[in-house]
């Protein structure tokens, strides 16, 4: 197969995996994250066809939506039988784990340019208007409160109490609006500004809402 016929036959595959997702992390989000990706590495450069295959694979391996202890291999025998070569497949693999923000706990750091457009594509999925939206999808989803003005947004946490219930609005805090900051590339970087200042915005909004102010 060439580079198209294997890319072809992912999408596919994602389209089927993500096909029950009702947490926003859904077909539509992996296609938007590989747009963007595609948009960031014109810029930013990169091995193009790894860009493009961890994109699109990214959250096969994500605990939250694939519960199998084997995901990371499981992915790699599925990409060995495109018969991709084997130092391909492991940088694909690390891309794909160096993804997840995980509370700040991810302990694959960003070491390539691929790393960083894959994570910058991701992260931008979780800003402006599509990740205010998928921030209340997920919740409803995991049945949190849409805000408590008693629990306060948390700090220092670890990967199991970054997991644990809290409230939509405090998900804003705890992760969406530090994601402009840590964005690697020009091209996301840009991106982020816009989004990052329309859910301040939209923050400003919903505080004055709730205290009756607007």
């Amino acid at each position: 197969m060439n580079q198209e016929e294997i890319i072809n036959s992912v999408v596919e595959h994602v389209r089927d995996f993500h096909a029950e997702d009702s947490t926003g992390h859904d077909f539509h989000h992996v296609m938007r994250v590989y747009r963007n990706a595609m948009r960031i590495q014109k810029q930013a450069g990169g091995d193009e066809f790894i860009i493009r295959v961890a994109s699109l694979l990214h959250d096969t391996i994500d605990d939250k939506l694939n519960g199998s202890e084997h995901a990371v291999e499981d992915t790699r025998h599925y990409l060995r039988g495109f018969s991709i070569e084997e130092a391909v497949v492991e940088r694909i693999l690390y891309a794909m784990q160096a993804v997840s923000f995980k509370g700040g706990n991810n302990a694959f750091e960003v070491r390539s340019i691929e790393d960083a457009v894959v994570q910058d594509a991701d992260r931008l999925d979780a800003l402006g208007a599509i990740g205010i939206a998928r921030t209340f999808i997920f919740g409803g989803a995991k049945n949190h409160e849409i805000h408590n003005p008693e629990a306060g947004a948390r700090e220092g946490m670890t990967l199991k109490e970054y997991r644990e219930e809290n409230t939509m609005i405090n998900h804003f805090h705890e992760k969406l609006l530090k994601l402009k900051d840590l964005m690697h590339t020009d091209a996301a970087k840009e991106l982020a500004e816009a989004r990052h200042k329309f859910m301040e915005d939209y923050l400003e909004q919903f505080h004055a809402e709730w205290q009756g102010e607007r």
